[in-house]
């Protein structure tokens, strides 16, 4: 098991992403266009990682960087980490968070955060095995729809 930053070279390796691993309760949108595709992934601020076996993916994670308003650094936040119900607890996610630190830090960002499902206890399993600590505040999601729906 392997993982890799993708790039807009990796055509293949998003279009399983786009397909096999986003929940369709997550699919609210169109599928992006190649062109928005190409802007995502060369746009520096963003990083999409692929967990990969044998050239399958297996689960992938989307961070955005971004400079803080509080301080000189930069901070990041973890969108989306998603490791497919057959490959978890082998240790896919666990290599998906330890080669973003890795790269964060490479980046000079300071600080990495997430927000998951109160009853996601796999995930917040995984996020406290690798280092993360848990703030302790529950709070909603609200999400604005900014095209008019």
């Amino acid at each position: 098991m392997y993982i890799i930053r993708v790039s807009s070279k990796d055509r293949s390796i998003i279009d399983d992403i786009l397909l096999d691993h986003i929940d369709s309760s997550d699919k609210k949108e169109t599928t992006p266009t190649a062109e928005h595709l190409q802007t995502l992934l060369n746009d520096n601020r963003s990083y999409l990682f692929a967990a990969m076996q044998d050239n399958v993916v297996l689960g992938y994670a989307l961070v955005y960087r971004f400079p803080s308003l509080y301080s000189s650094e930069y901070l990041a936040y973890l969108y989306d980490i998603e490791v497919s119900a057959a490959h978890r607890r082998k240790g896919a996610g666990r290599l998906l968070i330890e080669k973003i630190v890795e790269q964060l830090k490479l980046d000079n960002v300071t600080e990495l955060w997430l927000g998951t499902a109160v009853d996601n206890s796999e995930g917040q399993g995984l996020f406290t095995a690798t280092g993360a600590i848990k703030s302790g505040e529950t709070f909603n999601d609200y999400t604005y729809y900014l095209n008019g729906e």
